[in-house]
């Protein structure tokens, strides 16, 4: 019995015994398995580091000999250009020699070219490095499946095509590097290097025999190049192409096989490596019998130190658990009582109820946090559904947040406010958010869907649309934009989504808006742009056009400070732009160099740029941020006001000056025997040009006002009765007397002598009323 009661009291002993143990039993198995797979794991990475490195070092070189074909063709193209010659509509003889041997000269420049094929469009005439048929008629030549994808429009003017039909070797795909002309140049046409691919792959890619695994290689299209496995077919349909994204990886499939893969940035090629992990797995055993021992070993340590760690904390918590037990009897008996049967799980018991005032606690912080996010419903809900547009899972949030969508049938408007706003002050960008989301709240209550801002530019609108009502959402857009204009008094423009069904859709429907709104730089800002009219526009686009003529016309207005000229010529390439319907790359490259132009006119002609445009000038950033093509046109026009104003400006002041000059220097030397022609010498001025501004600014000739001076000081030395008339005569600069009188009197309308005569007569008079007085 007493033994019993020893074991009773003793049980925490015995539980943390047991605890210790299991948890040192269980932590060398979990040390044990933890090493293992450390080491299984380091072996695999390491297998997969190796096969990667392998992989991309296979793919550089092959990248290195591709490049070098590649810049071989762009080579071409600029040298065949100096020796493509017609005569008539047809090639010349001395062109088809000079061509024919250059073809061949090229296939020689990489051992991986098997044939050159030179196309040109205008003349329906292909060249070819093949000793069997070295000129052909293109609509004769056997191998053409090329022509198609040269024919197809594209971004780049490089193409690599792979898989494509090989008319002079019908049983082996073809693969070829097409290069577009003209690069430089004027003709039309293409470079095709026909590629000895597998000899290519065979070369960098058959002798590493230290790797494990398979090698694939797949073309743009996901179809099999190349395998240095006769099972490249079965293993080609086993792979999983949505985890082969760009770049470089591994990911491990159903089957329990590591698969490595590195994308060619140049060719758009995947190098897929296929390892087995079993095979990456063999040579653990041994590892596997070390972990073993030496985890015994450490289970029989660790049971022993856990039995000597049991008696140690238990004397301390034994004495811990008397005294909680023993409290109340202490206090009313004045000492301690022996510990009862039962007392440790009171212990327990009081632990237990310890954790659950603190699961009350927690229970009442989790109703602050489900308030807090009640009230801020809101914004989790505008967050949700911008996620959603980038292309997030709906899962249960939709239902949580109790959205008014269904994603039945639904559509997109995406709408950009246009400036000004209905906003102004120091605080004007706080009242436009708080206008913009109150405009939100107002609109969504009458929308069948949703209605969020998407960022600082963009607000979102996601409606349901009715059945067979496909003119729907172009309805609501019209009514949103009156309603805009007259409660409002907010411009905006509106793009229209096509009709979606299914959530996984909404990001389509956003993206759709986006490609409309881009039409905008054509029609302007505050139009509706639904989703239809982009084919239209897309499918007449030019390729590329630069105003090279109208260029030449504004540079020369602008020299020739011509305003309306300049301001002609700018609406004239707007027009051009707009009727071409121009790619709005295209127009913003073409409004920058005719930007540039503009400013290196203004330095040719010695101009001051910061006096034209300031200490810093801005166009640049007006045309980066330029969102129609009406606002880069008012760019432009601003440029040429600006440079125009200032030549004038300039002109201006070299006149004043050169006037100041003149008459400074006619005022000082009008008495001498001086011309148009002296005064204009000494403004270092022609005397055309002198005579013409004089005449402008002061409605007389230049001789005329040397007349007015030399008569204005004749009269004043005629009041002088000791000068004789000859001496006033030379002393104003005439020689001839009888030229003065007549001068004068023309000038006066009385002769020299008369002017003295009634002068004299003037004084007396005056000196006969002052006596009077």
């Amino acid at each position: 019995m007493q033994g019993y009661r020893s074991i009773k009291h003793n049980t925490m002993f015995v539980k943390l015994l047991l605890s210790l143990t299991a948890i040192a039993v269980i932590t060398v198995i979990l040390i044990s398995t933890v090493t293992y797979s450390i080491s299984a794991d380091n072996s695999i990475q390491n297998a997969i580091a190796y096969n990667e490195s392998i992989l991309t070092q296979q793919q550089e070189l092959i990248h290195k000999e591709l490049t070098a074909i590649k810049y071989a063709a762009t080579g071409m193209i600029t040298t065949q250009s100096y020796l493509y010659q017609t005569k008539g509509s047809k090639l010349s003889v001395s062109s088809l020699i000079d061509l024919s041997s250059f073809v061949e000269q090229q296939k020689k420049i990489s051992p991986y070219i098997d044939s050159i094929y030179l196309y040109y469009d205008p003349l329906e005439l292909i060249l070819t490095s093949r000793p069997e048929i070295k000129t052909s008629p293109i609509s004769t030549f056997a191998d053409n499946s090329w022509l198609n994808v040269w024919k197809q429009q594209s971004d780049s003017r490089t193409i690599w095509i792979t898989g494509r039909q090989d008319a002079f070797a019908p049983d082996h795909p073809a693969t070829s590097l097409l290069q577009k002309m003209p690069l430089i140049g004027h003709v039309n046409g293409a470079i095709v290097m026909n590629l000895k691919l597998q000899l290519l792959f065979d070369d960098y890619l058959s002798h590493y025999h230290n790797k494990k695994g398979a090698t694939l290689v797949l073309g743009p299209d996901s179809e099999l190049l190349y395998s240095d496995s006769e099972a490249g077919a079965s293993l080609l349909k086993q792979l999983d192409f949505s985890k082969l994204t760009g770049g470089s990886g591994f990911y491990m499939d159903d089957s329990d096989r590591i698969v490595s893969y590195t994308t060619s940035e140049l060719t758009g090629w995947r190098f897929v490596d296929i390892t087995e992990r079993s095979v990456l797995l063999q040579g653990m055993d041994r590892i596997k019998f070390i972990v073993m021992i030496v985890a015994a070993v450490y289970l029989s340590a660790a049971i022993a130190i856990s039995f000597y760690l049991s008696r140690r904390l238990y004397r301390p918590l034994q004495s811990v658990i008397t005294y909680i037990g023993g409290s109340a009897a202490g206090q009313r008996d004045g000492a301690g009582s022996p510990l009862p049967e039962g007392d440790e799980a009171g212990f327990i018991r009081h632990i237990f109820d310890q954790l659950g005032r603190n699961w009350e606690t927690l229970m009442t912080e989790k109703r602050k946090v489900d308030s807090l996010l009640l009230d801020n419903r809101t914004a989790i809900k505008e967050k949700y559904l911008n996620d959603l547009i980038q292309g997030g899972s709906t899962d249960q949030a939709a239902e949580l947040l109790g959205l008014r969508l269904d994603f039945k049938r639904f559509a997109v408007l995406t709408l950009e406010l246009e400036e000004p706003y209905p906003v102004k002050g120091p605080d004007s960008s706080l009242q436009f958010h708080l206008l913009r989301y109150g405009l939100m709240e107002e609109l969504g209550a009458d929308i069948d869907g949703e209605i969020f801002a998407k960022d600082d530019k963009r607000t979102v609108i996601l409606f349901s649309v009715p059945p067979e009502e496909d003119d729907f959402p172009l309805e609501q857009a019209k009514k949103l934009k009156q309603l805009m204009l007259t409660r409002y008094s907010m411009n905006a423009t509106i793009a229209v989504s096509r009709i979606y069904s299914g959530a996984e859709g909404v990001r389509s429907a956003y993206e759709d808006t986006l490609e409309a709104l881009s039409l905008k730089m054509y029609i302007g800002k505050g139009e509706i742009l639904p989703y239809d009219i982009l084919g239209e526009w897309k499918s007449e686009e030019e390729a590329y056009y630069y105003p090279y003529e109208l260029e030449t016309k504004l540079l020369q207005a602008l020299l020739q400070t011509d305003k309306e000229e300049c301001f002609s010529v700018v609406r004239q390439i707007t027009r051009t732009a707009l009727v071409k319907k121009l790619s709005k790359a295209n127009i913003q490259q073409q409004f920058f160099q005719l930007g540039g132009e503009i400013m290196k006119t203004l330095v040719q002609s010695r101009g001051d740029i910061h006096a034209v445009f300031g200490d810093r000038p801005s166009y640049a950033d007006v045309l980066a941020g330029a969102e129609t093509l009406p606002d880069m046109e008012e760019c432009l026009l601003d440029m040429c006001d600006k440079i125009i104003a200032y030549h004038k400006e300039k002109r201006s002041r070299i006149t004043d000056v050169t006037l100041q000059l003149a008459t400074d220097y006619m005022d000082e030397n009008f008495n001498k025997n001086i011309s148009v022609d002296t005064v204009a010498e000494y403004v270092q001025r022609s005397s055309s040009y002198l005579s013409r501004i004089f005449k402008e600014s002061t409605g007389m000739t230049v001789n005329d006002y040397l007349i007015q001076l030399r008569i204005k000081r004749a009269m004043e030395l005629l009041k002088q009765l000791d000068l004789s008339i000859e001496v006033i005569c030379k002393e104003i600069g005439y020689a001839n007397v009888s030229y003065f009188n007549k001068i004068f009197k023309a000038r006066t309308g009385l002769t020299p002598g008369q002017y003295r005569q009634q002068e004299a007569a003037d004084r007396l008079l005056a000196q006969g009323k002052e006596q009077a007085e």
